[in-house]
């Protein structure tokens, strides 16, 4: 009986080992565009989760059996001293923590375009003076390999409450109370300046301008035929770049404009850190004191 939980528990931290060390290895999603994760296993790290292993089903479920074989093994008096008991139940609450932390922690992303300002308590919901930050994209920043292709950082460039500049990259979060802002992806928009009635609108591709004789459109870009199409009053029209069109009355003229990117922030709230912490230094002290006995 004992020798069945002992290899039970060795082969799942060996599973939890081997996948946190694959997925340490593998492109996250966050470090690509959206849509565009590269690779031809897209299919088995998916269904692995080895692309977001962080806070995957997968991965709170070898946690949370992780724990219940301690706690098995606790109970059918797997372990027989004292000392071991209490050493493989501190060690089952940091996993329970963990397990917990993982699957009950609110995580959800704020997309930022540069030059814009958000208030981070319009997202948390909470009455705050903790929450009441205002966080604003200064500037959006990409760093490429070598082969000028392949993103290997996305950098925010952020201005906290209009007096401290924060560099936001992937593996360098910034903490707001118990929540922590992770760097995740990016979007590149472009923008174009759209002449009605000698009157210059700066619009990207479905954004809306409403005058009070009409309602206009930039839906897209036929790369085919090399021209927009522009919907005003519900009626669809193909407009040339740089070409002067008149439309129900109007004059109307779309020339180049300018790039943008939006910074998509992925925020994780993080409550059991510092109970884990001291339940670590707890079972560290209990095996310093199982050690001491055994000698």
């Amino acid at each position: 009986m004992r020798k069945t939980w002992i290899k039970a528990f060795q082969i799942i931290s060996i599973l939890i080992l081997l996948f946190l060390t694959i997925s340490t290895f593998i492109p996250q999603v966050n470090e690509f565009p959206p849509g565009e994760y590269p690779g031809a296993a897209n299919s088995l790290i998916r269904v692995l989760h080895l692309d977001r292993f962080y806070g995957s089903p997968i991965n709170i479920a070898l946690w949370g059996l992780l724990s219940l074989i301690i706690i098995g093994g606790i109970l059918f008096k797997v372990f027989r001293t004292p000392i071991q008991k209490v050493v493989h139940l501190l060690l089952a609450l940091c996993f329970i923590i963990i397990a917990v932390e993982k699957s009950s922690n609110r995580r959800f992303n704020i997309t930022i375009s540069e030059g814009e300002e958000i208030l981070f308590s319009d997202y948390t919901g909470a009455i705050s003076e903790k929450h009441n930050v205002r966080v604003k994209l200064i500037r959006f920043e990409i760093r490429h390999h070598s082969d000028q292709r392949t993103p290997k950082a996305f950098i925010s460039h952020l201005l906290i409450n209009n007096m401290d500049t924060v560099r936001l990259a992937v593996n360098k979060p910034y903490a707001i109370d118990r929540y922590r802002l992770y760097q995740s992806a990016y979007d590149q928009k472009f923008t174009f300046a759209v002449s009605i009635d000698d009157q210059i609108h700066s619009m990207s591709f479905g954004d809306s301008v409403s005058l009070t004789n009409g309602y206009f459109v930039l839906e897209d870009f036929n790369h085919q035929t090399r021209q927009f199409n522009l919907r005003v009053n519900d009626k669809y029209y193909h407009i040339s770049m740089k070409q002067p069109q008149r439309i129900d009355a109007h004059n109307i003229i779309i020339n180049p404009g300018g790039m943008y990117y939006d910074s998509i922030i992925e925020v994780a709230e993080v409550r059991g850190t510092k109970l884990l912490l001291f339940l670590g230094l707890l079972y560290i002290v209990a095996l310093f004191g199982a050690f001491w006995r055994r000698r």
